[in-house]
């Protein structure tokens, strides 16, 4: 019991800061797979005709939470426009470990968290360049349709809907990953269809742009046309928050500054090959084929900065950005990308890079080698397929070479380190980082009973003292069980489901914040 009894000693020491909504991890979370967020024309079917289907998505909430004005974040998977494997890569669908992680790690912070899925289908493997080109920029702007009317879906919940889904329709996030981040990008920025017949979105032979409003709708998604169907009209598009995990700017006219426009922030690799840091070409992943030239995370940062898109980010308070040293050392860096020979600063505000060797594009990635060759295996059996699990195992090793849970966990930290406070900013969370203090049981008149217990622990404090909310962590720091808006001087906590053992609860009141061991018998 002694060794027991340090660990937990230990663990009150790890939790003697206050946990802070949005900032830290407060909820349990709950999830709900495969809802319905609109219905449309894909190019993506068995036999080659496009026809409608359903745009879903997967819900993750924090569980027990009663409020109703919850920020929204919608995040968008990688994946190049194709499904897993025929994309030639792992990864590719609202399922992949790192879109899960992310959302349960938001959830648990309060947010309200989509992992939503969008229109795939383009042809990489086309020789003729203008149908490489144009087939992306069609996939692209599809996606750049769905994200906003997944946008418009929860927006019209809370009109007609009875907000069932607690959120507050100003404050919604896009948070791309890889592909995902081109949608992030481009539901904020493009506002003009003038900004999709550029000269490099036309066909140089027959010289038609590649995006025609009457066969794939307006930017929007809004519109009947040929290969799109109207979701959700009469409902902005608009939100508050773009972040990504790699991807592009279709082109720097995109960014304009408009009012309309939401705070941008990302990470790139430098080394990325698929697309580029700074500007630069984005090149077929199975192929490595040429596509389009584009504006990398690095520079469209940069631009948003210098447009004043990002001034709402620089309210962040002094000493409460995580990353703000570092970000400073990488704004005093020079690089040169080995790709482009670019010679660049390495950083910007409100912009993360990492150095890494070429070609890592996305180490917040994993996967599990013995779960891809089942999937693989029921793939091929079902479709008629021949991948090979190992073949695509060591093609993602090619640019994630020492590919693990825990790496792409440690990646993920420090995105969440640069996307929160930005979020709290861009979207008026109105969060504090402000520590409770932590006081004696003796203070408040905290008692615990019974203690050890079997089936229930009884909390109470002492007038005029209230009970807000209660965390339970097992021995390893994980949270267990979360019980928020109490507001009472005593509350009856269930055991439910929690074996045998010692656990540290952490007890918020107003200001302050106790810290005890509970135990639980057989």
């Amino acid at each position: 019991m002694k060794k027991i009894y340090a660990i937990a000693f230990l663990l009150c020491s790890f939790f003697l800061q206050a946990q802070n909504r949005y900032l830290d991890a407060m909820f349990g979370v709950k999830v709900t797979p495969n809802l319905v967020y609109g219905n449309n024309i894909t190019v993506l079917t068995a036999n080659g005709t496009p026809a409608p289907e359903d745009l879903k998505f997967d819900l993750y909430e924090p569980e027990g939470d009663t409020r109703t004005d919850r920020p929204l974040v919608l995040i968008a998977h990688t994946g190049s426009f194709l499904p897993p494997l025929y994309n030639g890569q792992i990864t590719g669908s609202r399922s992949d470990s790192t879109v899960s992680a992310a959302a349960k790690y938001l959830a648990a912070r309060g947010f309200v968290v989509a992992a939503y899925t969008y229109r795939l289908g383009w042809l990489p493997t086309a020789p003729d360049v203008n149908v490489r080109t144009s087939t992306l920029l069609q996939a692209a702007y599809r996606g750049i349709q769905d994200t906003r009317s997944c946008i418009r879906f929860f927006k019209k919940s809370v009109a007609e809907g009875g907000n069932a889904f607690g959120i507050d329709p100003n404050k919604i996030a896009v948070y791309g990953v890889g592909t995902g981040g081109y949608l992030s990008f481009g539901a904020g920025s493009l506002n003009d269809f003038n900004e999709v017949v550029l000269d490099k979105f036309i066909n140089s032979v027959d010289l038609k742009p590649y995006i025609d409003s009457t066969i794939f709708g307006n930017i929007y998604g809004t519109s009947q046309a040929v290969l799109c169907l109207p979701n959700h009209p009469g409902y902005s598009s608009n939100f508050q928050f773009a972040f990504n995990l790699g991807g592009a700017l279709g082109d720097s006219s995109w960014l304009d500054g408009e009012p309309v426009e939401p705070a941008y922030s990302g990470m790139h690799c430098v080394n990325d090959f698929f697309a580029p840091y700074y500007e630069g070409a984005v090149i077929v992943p199975t192929t490595r084929e040429f596509v389009v030239n584009v504006i990398g995370t690095r520079k469209a940062i940069e631009l948003a900065n210098k447009l004043g898109s990002n001034a709402v980010l620089n309210t962040i308070p002094d000493g409460k950005d995580p990353l703000e040293a570092q970000i400073e050392v990488q704004k005093a860096t020079n690089i040169t990308i080995p790709l482009t020979g670019q010679r660049i600063q390495m950083g910007n505000d409100h912009f993360y890079g990492f150095n890494l060797p070429p070609f890592q594009g996305s180490p917040w990635d994993w996967w599990d080698l013995p779960t891809l060759r089942n999937v693989v295996a029921f793939v091929n059996q079902t479709r008629g397929t021949n991948f090979n699990a190992d073949t695509l195992h060591i093609s993602g090793l090619q640019t994630n070479p020492d590919m693990s849970q825990a790496k792409g966990r440690r990646y993920l930290d420090t995105a969440f380190a640069l996307f929160l406070p930005r979020a709290c900013a861009a979207m008026g969370l109105g969060c504090t980082y402000v520590d409770n203090k932590e006081v004696s049981a003796e203070q408040v008149g905290l008692n615990i009973s019974p203690n050890p217990a079997v089936s229930s622990v009884y909390f109470s404090v002492k007038n005029p003292e209230v009970i807000q909310s209660i965390y339970v962590y097992d021995m390893q720091g994980r949270l267990v069980k979360a019980h928020t808006d109490i507001n009472n001087s005593g509350f009856n906590m269930h055991r439910n489901q929690l074996g045998a053992g010692v656990y540290l609860t952490r007890i918020h009141l107003q200001g302050k914040t106790i810290s005890k061991q509970i135990v639980f018998e057989n």
